[in-house]
């Protein structure tokens, strides 16, 4: 009996001190518990975030390295898988995973919260500024490590075609701090660009396309009166400076003669039109059309013509410059020929004498050979003696007439020009 007594006694004692150790050793299932505390289960971060390698459950002490969706950048890029005692139970420790993280400094510490993807550079709202030759905008950076290596440009992004031609640009610049203005070179209307800040090598912060905004059009060419139908013409013009929306003619009629005014219209054509077909013209008046292309900005360079009516009312179509001098030049050389024409025919008129003149001038005037004259004068006068002496008659006196004063001065002076003229042989 004494020996059953002291053997329930002993196992009262022992039962109690076998419990007690059974709690402090850890069973299997605390064993596996340890065990899983040296694995990582992927992070339930951020949803843009880009996790390398990717997978489902990381190795203690692996390290991850973390990136962002385009535009963004992670809190930071390097973390690493790790466990350590999170709680303890009766003494034992209870092991947990645990994600670590750089430091300035190098070293690996606690992950105070989720990890986020960040904008790292923003375009502050409302201060695009865009207009027909420049496009600006304000920037801050949230990651001032990052920012002192972004980079600005802006690009031509369609390429023109004749006569639409726009230039390349080189707008290209390093962002510094940590906010500031970004703006592109003189850039041409109505020409789409692409706006580009990124984190090289190739990291793309802010992209986006922008076409600067329109101004008005550069004036029509070829403006012309169409003869045959009597229209006004002119050349389209393309959309290079802003989309077309039309054309704007102004008409004013004055007097020719004295370039008083007379009327005004003005009239709009959508885009498609490139000829009018103005109201009849008063007769000898003067008009004066100017065309203007219009866009969103408004009306552009004018192109003028004049021209002038008949006084039957036909339009008399406008004359070059180049023939407007010719014409000029032409008829002050004829006024020039017909002017010396009439001083050389007005000298030979009074040179000439009319017939009864000349016939009285030939018989006042000596012949040439003067001395010639006086022989053969001589000669008649012999002869006509000679033929009277022989014949023995007297020559006939004339009867005396009664003459005039005027008749006896006319008759005195043919006889000084008789005694002139022996004289003279």
């Amino acid at each position: 009996m004494a020996v059953r007594a002291l053997a329930l006694a002993f196992l009262l004692v022992l039962a109690p001190l076998l419990l007690a150790r059974g709690q402090k050793d850890p069973g299997p299932k605390n064993q596996g518990g340890a065990k899983e505390a040296e694995m990582c289960q992927r992070p339930r971060w951020d949803s843009r975030l880009r996790l390398a390698p990717d997978q489902e459950n990381y190795k203690k002490d692996e390290e991850v390295t973390l990136s962002c969706i385009r535009g963004f950048q992670p809190s930071f890029t390097q973390v690493k898988c790790s466990s350590e005692v999170q709680t303890s139970s009766y003494n034992n420790p209870v092991y947990g995973e645990v994600w670590l993280r750089r430091d300035s400094i190098g070293r690996w510490i606690h992950i105070p919260s989720d990890v986020e993807c960040l904008e790292v550079l923003q375009v502050v709202p409302g201060t695009l500024e865009i207009s027909s030759t420049s496009i600006k905008l304000n920037w801050t950076c949230r990651l001032l490590d990052a920012c002192q290596y972004i980079w600005a440009r802006c690009r031509l992004e369609e390429h023109s075609s004749p006569p639409c031609e726009a230039e390349e640009v080189k707008g290209e610049e390093r962002l510094h701090g940590w906010k500031g203005t970004f703006a592109c070179p003189p850039l041409q209307p109505f020409t789409v660009y692409s706006v580009t800040i990124s984190l090289p090598p190739s990291t793309i912060l802010y992209t986006r396309l922008f076409r600067t905004k329109e101004t008005v059009p550069d004036k029509p060419e070829e403006l012309w009166l169409d003869p045959s139908t009597s229209s006004l013409r002119w050349k389209a013009l393309p959309s290079c400076r802003g989309e077309i929306i039309g054309y704007q003619l102004n008409i004013t009629a004055r007097r020719a003669h004295d370039g008083s005014f007379l009327e005004f219209k003005q009239v709009s054509l959508n885009q498609s039109v490139t000829q009018y077909m103005p109201p009849p013209q008063t007769p000898g008046s003067k008009y004066t059309v100017t065309v203007q292309g219009l866009t969103a900005a408004g009306a552009g360079a004018a192109s003028l013509l004049e021209f002038q009516s008949y006084v039957s009312g036909q339009p008399l179509c406008p004359w070059p410059a180049s023939a407007v001098t010719v014409v000029v030049v032409l008829s002050v050389l004829v006024a020039l020929s017909a002017g010396i024409l009439g001083f050389v025919l007005s000298r030979k008129r009074k040179a000439l004498p009319s017939k009864a003149e000349e016939d009285h001038y030939t018989e006042l005037q000596p012949y040439e050979n003067l001395d010639n004259y006086c022989m053969i004068k001589e000669t008649l006068l012999a002869e006509d003696a000679g033929k009277g002496g022989q014949a023995g008659e007297a020559l006939p006196q004339p009867s005396p007439v009664l003459e005039s004063s005027g008749d006896s001065q006319s008759r005195e002076g043919e006889e000084k020009m008789g005694q002139t003229s022996k004289a003279q042989c």
